[in-house]
């Protein structure tokens, strides 16, 4: 009866965890639009994917093409459901409807990551199970569920999050194909590896802990039968699995192997030199000190890498089986020169697995020393664990509540480009400073003569013609934020004497709170909430004192 209640109370649980965490992940998905460069990436993948539905080629090759052939699905149910409302009679009207109506191709690939970063929290209770019991699967799950990295990454339409869920199921199946011995789950859990690689190449790490089981059967084996061990096909049929899925995700290998070679040197380069605006020496330590810190919270991630050790002590082989991946891609993540934060997600569910061994383990040893007198309660351990667990977990609870109220307000570039619409002429020109991923859209039909600023002559352009001060635009933009967006010096200087402040909007106040991942230009910080009203960078318009206006363009602050 006992175990029977226990039963139903952990289904209960992981049923109200899974509900909160597709509510955070779900929560504020239309963030930025209707402007389609808040999250840039994101464009990168949808435009492949609409000249995938066109019947050609995209020669695109930064990732394997498993997201995209998903995404392009996707698009066809939401094709198929516009002909049943009348809205489509085929996909070419549907792909047509891009320039007015291209909402629903940024909220489909949002939601696509929302349902996996949602499921992934289901894997990461069943993978606390399989290394100690149900409360451990139960913590694990709570600590993802509030992991605000995971969270952050689950509202953008790319491959980040997809290709975790994968890897962690692709680690679970091979936890239960290595306890069984069974063939069959060693073929799933390589088509699940090999899915995951066909996300993202990285993914390709996953073939680690198979490595790791084939050693791990090999030291297990009996003196005598260490040469059948060596031989055990279960690892060739992981591998037969894993080839067969990755395939699906890198046909231009052959169609295309030309095209295909040049964006792998490409991207190599990209990988070796990194961003000029990140300068560190150590890509293992910026990883720790910022992308897992802030990206999980201090005590969830110094959870974690306890219980990794105390794992390793107290049960090397399951710890071996377990972290080989995190530790083999946390090696590799480090020992490239790009370091976005969110390149080390994969190793986050591990972590906050390892962090739930800890508390579970840790408060079971402490509750039998203090009871061992006593006749002791199983309900003494779930409840001190839990309480231990939402006190490790608070931190980023609150990190991503805070995230999720500032995603569901208006960028502040969409408050900037309606408020041009309203008040700046059509055919103006227009200048906006700063980095381009921190500018306004405006509507086309406004059709405003915008310089364009080249970096490599630092002068500005209109069309071909190369500008000097004497030029003068009629409306200059000031851009501010913490992420690289300096302003140009010409605009600085031309503002001081021939143009007046009329509006300005206000998206964060400065403070040595914020934290931004430097080389990834989304503009709402990992830390430093309390100092952030909405996304997007500050803006302060500038009206040339002759220029005309459309309506009443006075100075005031959104």
């Amino acid at each position: 009866m006992m175990a029977f209640a226990l039963r139903r109370l952990t289904f209960w649980l992981l049923g109200f965890l899974l509900a909160v965490g597709a509510f955070i992940r779900f929560r504020a998905l239309d963030f930025g639009l209707p402007h389609t460069q808040a999250r840039p990436d994101e464009t990168a993948i949808i435009d492949p994917v609409r000249t995938l539905l066109t019947g050609h080629l995209p020669h695109f090759y930064d990732y394997p093409w498993l997201f995209l052939w998903i995404l392009a699905l996707a698009y066809l149910g939401y094709f198929v459901w516009g002909a049943i409302a009348g809205w489509f009679h085929t996909v070419a009207d549907m792909l047509a409807t891009w320039p007015t109506h291209y909402e629903p191709f940024f909220l489909i690939p949002r939601a696509i990551s929302a349902a996996a970063g949602t499921i992934t929290i289901l894997l990461v209770y069943r993978l606390g199970r399989q290394i100690r019991d149900d409360a451990t699967g139960l913590v694990a799950a709570l600590f993802l569920t509030f992991s605000f990295m995971h969270v952050r990454g689950s509202h953008f339409g790319t491959t980040d999050v997809v290709m975790t869920l994968l890897i962690v199921g692709a680690v679970t199946l091979l936890l239960d194909a290595h306890r069984t011995r069974n063939q069959l789950t060693f073929a799933a859990a390589g088509v699940v590896a090999g899915l995951a690689a066909a996300t993202k190449y990285n993914g390709v790490v996953l073939v680690v802990p198979m490595l790791a089981s084939h050693l791990l059967t090999v030291w297990d084996a009996p003196a005598g039968g260490k040469r059948a061990a060596w031989l055990d096909p279960r690892i060739a049929i992981f591998g037969g699995g894993f080839l067969v899925a990755f395939a699906i995700g890198v046909p231009f290998v052959v169609v295309d192997q030309a095209r295909f070679l040049d964006a792998m040197r490409e991207l190599a380069h990209a990988l070796r030199t990194g961003d000029k605006n990140l300068e560190t020496a150590n890509g293992w330590w910026h990883h720790l000190i910022f992308s897992l810190r802030y990206g999980m919270g201090l005590p969830m991630l110094t959870a974690g890498l306890v219980g990794a050790v105390v794992m390793f002590w107290r049960d090397t082989r399951k710890a071996v089986l377990l972290l080989s991946f995190p530790i083999a891609y946390y090696v590799l993540a480090g020992s490239l020169k790009l370091l976005f934060f969110r390149y080390v997600m994969p190793v986050v569910p591990f972590l906050c697995v390892t962090g739930a061994y800890l508390v579970c383990w840790g408060v079971s040893e402490a509750v039998a020393r203090l009871q061992i007198r006593r006749e002791p309660s199983a309900f003494v351990p779930a409840i001190a664990s839990a309480l231990v667990a939402l006190a490790i977990v608070w931190t980023g609870a609150a990190r991503t509540l805070a995230f999720d109220r500032i995603m569901a307000k208006t960028d502040s570039r969409v408050l900037l480009a309606e408020w041009f619409e309203k008040n700046v002429p059509p055919g103006s020109t227009v200048v906006q400073s700063g980095s381009v991923y921190g500018r306004a859209r405006f509507p086309g039909a406004l059709d405003y003569r915008e310089w364009r600023w080249d970096g490599g002559r630092r002068v500005f352009l209109l069309g071909n013609k190369r500008l000097s001060a004497q030029d003068a635009p009629e409306w200059i933009v000031m851009q501010d934020s913490p992420l690289p967006s300096g302003n140009q010096d010409i605009l600085i200087e031309l503002v001081k004497d021939r143009y007046e402040l009329v509006s300005a909007f206000q998206a964060f106040s400065a403070s040595g709170d914020l934290v931004y991942d430097q080389q990834d230009m989304f503009f709402v910080p990992f830390s430093g909430f309390a100092h952030v009203v909405r996304p997007g960078p500050n803006f302060s318009v500038f009206k040339r004192k002759d220029a005309a206006t459309d309506g009443d363009a006075r100075s005031h602050t959104h």
